[in-house]
């Protein structure tokens, strides 16, 4: 090879090796997310907030879909996929669905994970004591929520909500609200799962297996000092969660920023331009007694200035004993009580059973917005499904 020869080879890698450079910088500078984070979301109502802040970036993922609660909720594998790949998890925290803080904590570690019962802006209650609420102070309230997300240990308690008329009456316990319709919101969800399912199957059944071993502890969880989990039926409260999904995903995905702080400020708008309407429905009910389901109302009640006089059950992982609901059944027929509030998560009967013997109407409650469409209208929609509710089973 000649000296002009080497000279000129030379000089082709240097600039080889520069135009790579360029390549890679450029590729640095480039926006991380193209077509927005990967967010996973935990209940209709979040994943709702969720999607109205990332319009016109992306959309998030759901885990808990359809009529299924989050009381016990059990993974799939391919929600584990999910939960493995995400940038940013948004959920209420373990207070609501205990079952997945191992979960949360293991598989997206790496991901920017909020407990947005601990976002600044929350208006904190706590849990009422007891199923009978009309002797408390329902403004009784805690101090906003915080930056801390520390780790909270809880016991999940799953049980089958499935009960017969006659199995209600002896008290008996075998319930099965885990009726699972989530679904994996990914287009490729069947590629996904079965290439993760060598991976993630065992891991979510060990997850499982662990928490069955926690079943049949604190069967009667005492949530006394506790702060109610169900924070998004307050509409102040959806404002703040839409502030703080604002400013973790402009922090994760910065070239986005603007449109994520614009979105928040919009939700904004049109939820507090609900309130009017809202407190119109319930204005002329005010006053008449009810009892829902189990107490996952007080943020509304709170916020709109109502009050249940009570609950078949505080929470669902502990339903009514026998004596227990003939007490119900006594003071619906005493207190003079006109609906009693059903939740199409759970099965009727009991809720059948209490009215018997009164002239005491059946509504519905739905605190998830289970059979709304999911996407941006859902949370809108549920805050005011819910105000119709109630003031339809309640008009004298």
């Amino acid at each position: 090879m000649t000296e002009l020869t080497a000279m000129q080879n030379a000089r082709k890698l240097r600039l080889a090796l520069a135009a790579s450079t360029l390549l890679a910088g450029s590729a640095l500078t480039a926006p991380a997310f193209a077509d927005g984070p990967n967010v996973v979301t935990t209940i209709k109502p979040v994943h709702s907030i969720a999607a109205a802040v990332m319009a016109g970036v992306g959309t998030p993922h759901i885990l808990i879909d359809g009529a299924t609660s989050p009381h016990g909720f059990a993974l799939k594998p391919s929600q584990a996929f999910l939960l493995q790949g995400a940038d940013v998890v948004f959920w209420v925290g373990p207070e609501l669905s205990s079952s997945l803080e191992k979960p949360i904590s293991s598989m997206a570690d790496k991901a920017a994970r909020v407990e947005l019962l601990d976002v600044e802006g929350i208006e904190q209650l706590k849990w009422r004591e007891g199923d009978q609420f009309d002797s408390h102070d329902h403004g009784e309230q805690d101090d906003h929520g915080h930056d801390d997300h520390a780790d909270h240990g809880h016991d999940d308690h799953a049980h089958d909500h499935e009960k017969t008329a006659e199995e209600h009456e002896h008290g008996h316990d075998d319930h099965d609200h885990d009726k699972d319709h989530a679904h994996d919101d990914d287009a490729h969800e069947h590629e996904e799962e079965h290439a993760a399912h060598d991976d993630h199957d065992e891991h979510a059944h060990e997850e499982e297996h662990a928490e069955h071993d926690d079943h049949g502890h604190d069967h009667g969880h005492d949530h006394a000092g506790s702060n109610d989990p169900h924070i998004w039926l307050n509409p102040e409260n959806g404002i703040a969660i839409a502030n703080a999904m604002a400013t973790t995903l402009s922090e994760v995905d910065p070239t986005h920023a603007d449109t994520y702080q614009a979105n928040a400020k919009a939700f904004a708008e049109k939820v507090s331009g609900l309130e009017a309407e809202i407190s119109a429905k319930l204005e002329p009910v005010k006053g008449q007694k009810f009892i829902v389901f189990h107490d996952a109302y007080h943020h509304f009640e709170h916020h709109y200035d109502i009050e249940a006089s009570g609950a078949i059950t505080v929470t669902p992982e502990a339903l009514a004993s026998a004596e227990q609901v003939a007490e119900i059944q006594s003071r619906v027929r005493d207190q003079n009580i006109v609906c009693v509030f059903q939740e199409p998560q759970f099965d009727s009967k009991l809720v059948n059973i209490v009215i018997e013997g009164s002239d005491a109407k059946v509504g519905v409650l739905d605190p998830l917005g289970t059979e709304l469409a999911n996407g941006p209208d859902l949370y809108p929609a549920l805050l005011t499904g819910l105000a119709d509710s109630l003031a339809d089973c309640l008009k004298s």
